[in-house]
Parts: structure tokens; sequence; C-alpha cells
């Protein structure tokens, strides 16, 4: 794999995006074909689902995208939220066969948000673990536990996927 190292805190997203189309056309065969990247990705995609199964029986899934597409700014889901992601992140969702938006749905929306909510299938940690009150004040303590226990669990796959990543391709 490469000798180089990324910093792509410094660069725009769009030159993310296409760094990551550049480590996925360059790389991808290769880290899909890795069994231990294979495993935890399948793992990862399996967390994902079972979070947005929790988000959507308690509400959350309908709530945010109501916020998100009829708040100006799109709530939490706001321009420059975009920035937060790195290539890694980015690699991931097309590791995961996820289409990379390039174009927003609103000039003060987060590059990521279509009409339904986000269209990333792996998710910055902020997009996973942020409630607002609108949510965690209709949810029980109960469902509130349960989506936090299963946002744990996808995070902790999402960090060992990208520390991989990371370390393969820094090095």
């Amino acid at each position: 794999m490469p000798g180089f190292t990324l910093y792509s805190n410094e660069i725009f997203i769009e030159e993310k995006i296409d760094l990551a189309k550049y480590l996925w056309k360059k790389y991808g065969k290769d880290l899909a074909a890795d069994r231990e990247i294979g495993r935890l990705l399948g793992l990862y995609r399996n967390e994902i689902l079972e979070s947005y199964k929790l988000m959507e029986m308690f509400g959350v899934v309908n709530e945010c995208a109501i916020c998100a597409t009829e708040v100006p700014g799109g709530g939490c889901c706001g321009a420059g939220i975009e920035d937060w992601y790195d290539e890694f992140m980015l690699l991931l969702n097309l590791l995961l066969k996820t289409k990379i938006p390039t174009e927003r749905l609103g000039r003060k929306d987060c590059l990521f948000l279509g009409p339904q909510g986000c269209q990333l299938f792996a998710r910055h940690h902020f997009c996973v673990n942020y409630l607002c009150s609108q949510i965690t004040d209709v949810l029980s303590p109960v469902q509130l536990s349960d989506l936090r226990a299963q946002s744990g669990k996808e995070l902790f796959l999402c960090w060992k996927l990208e520390l991989i990543l990371r370390n393969r391709l820094n090095n």
C-alpha cells in the first residue's frame, strides 16, 4: 500500500471525495478482498442496519428527516457538517457500495443530506451519536439506552475499520 500521509483536514470536501474515489479506484479491490476487512464490513453493515431499525422503530428517522428537510439549515444537518468527514469515512461508504453525493439539497444543508435524511450509509460519529432534545424528550429511558448501546456497537466497528484503513493506506 502507499507510503504517504493524508492531511484531509486541510482540504475541501470535494477534494476529500475525490481522494476517497482515488483510493477506492486504486486500492478498493484489494481492500474489499481482504478477509479481515470483509469480515468487519459485514459486521459493520449489520450494526448500521440494526441502528436504523431501532431509529425507525422509535420514530427517530421520521423526526430527523422532517427536521432536516423542513427546518431552514437542516437542523443538525446544516452546511459544514460534511467537512467533518474525511477520506477514510468516505472510503468506507464506497466499500459499502454507497454512492457519495456531490450536490447539495439546499444551500444551507449538509452536502450529504437528501430528501429522506442522510444519504451516506457509514456516518460520522457525531451524526450517529447526536440526539437533540426534540428526540430525547419523547424517547423513554429504555429506548434511549437501547439506541445509545446500539450506536456504540456501530461506532466501535467503524473505529476498527477506520484504524485498519489508516494503517494500510498510510504505511
